[in-house]
């Protein structure tokens, strides 16, 4: 398939809730009534209930239960709530995306991994707003959902030359499609009008040099992308060893290119595995917990 003609598939796909982009048009004013914000996001009954589930899991580690939007904005702030809202929004519409031969627990559970991880680093490199790249994180692979439910047989074809010959997912996504699933990513990004940052990130995780404004957060969501390959691999490395192996010396390489120590990048894989299974149950509480 033309990767243009994709696009105009992916830019019919269901847009994000209602209520996130209402959030989003307060939080541009001036002066925001957290009460307001509130009241909109009640008006989504499962976007309310997905909020509440992630500000008490252990994303957050608050002391006590929050029970009320309004508290929660109160405790995290409006751009933390900003993201909140953001990550629930963006796990609904990928949910809808589920389908065919897709492995969705495979799927999240290397994809809030990833997040995690891009959270923990990112505080290591000291980036301002680190907790954001957990969306990042959300997002990376949301190109192969895309492809998987579109182009189902081409996806089986691109899972077979990883698994049987080892090859890498991107390049064989390029072999088979003619494009990779960070530009079909990027795409969607666009189409759901997504933040720049978030949007190059997505597209550039693989490349980060070719992110003109956000190298940094590329370069921290493909070594986060990595890691937690070896540990959950994503849905076309599934029973991939090779697959696996080669990402070694990326891992290095890239740790290495942001200054940080391999103490670091240990204490912040044993952090975000520690969260993996609460964040995971609030992100989908239908996904049962691995030992």
């Amino acid at each position: 398939m033309d990767f243009n003609l994709l696009v105009e598939k992916v830019n019919s796909l269901p847009s994000l809730p209602q209520a996130y982009h209402k959030c989003c048009h307060l939080l541009e004013q001036e002066v925001t009534d957290s009460a307001a914000l509130a009241k909109v996001v009640n008006t989504d009954p499962g976007m309310t209930m997905a909020v509440l589930r992630l500000v008490n899991s252990a994303f957050y580690s608050l002391p006590r239960k929050i029970e009320r939007l309004d508290h929660a904005i109160s405790i995290i702030g409006q751009d933390k709530f900003r993201d909140l809202i953001l990550t629930a929004s963006v796990v609904e519409a990928m949910s809808r995306l589920a389908g065919g031969e897709i492995n969705m627990e495979a799927f999240w559970r290397h994809s809030v991994l990833t997040g995690l991880l891009a959270r923990r680093i990112g505080l290591y490199c000291y980036l301002p707003n680190s907790e954001r790249l957990h969306i990042a994180g959300l997002l990376h692979d949301v190109g192969q959902l895309i492809y998987f439910n579109l182009l189902g047989t081409k996806a089986l074809k691109i899972c077979e030359l990883v698994s049987k010959l080892g090859i890498e997912p991107r390049i064989a996504e390029h072999k088979v499609l003619g494009f990779t699933s960070h530009q079909i990513g990027g795409a969607l990004c666009r189409a759901w009008n997504l933040p720049d940052w978030l949007t190059e990130t997505v597209e550039n995780h693989h490349q980060p040099s070719n992110s003109e404004r956000f190298e940094q957060e590329a370069s921290i969501i493909g070594l986060a992308n990595n890691i937690a390959g070896q540990h959950f691999p994503g849905i076309t490395s599934l029973g991939s060893f090779n697959a696996m192996v080669k990402v070694q010396h990326e891992i290095e390489e890239v740790h290495t290119g942001l200054n940080l120590s391999s103490d670091e990048i240990e204490m912040a894989t044993e952090e975000a595995l520690e969260q993996l299974d609460s964040v995971l149950s609030s992100l989908n509480p239908e996904l049962s917990s691995v030992s």
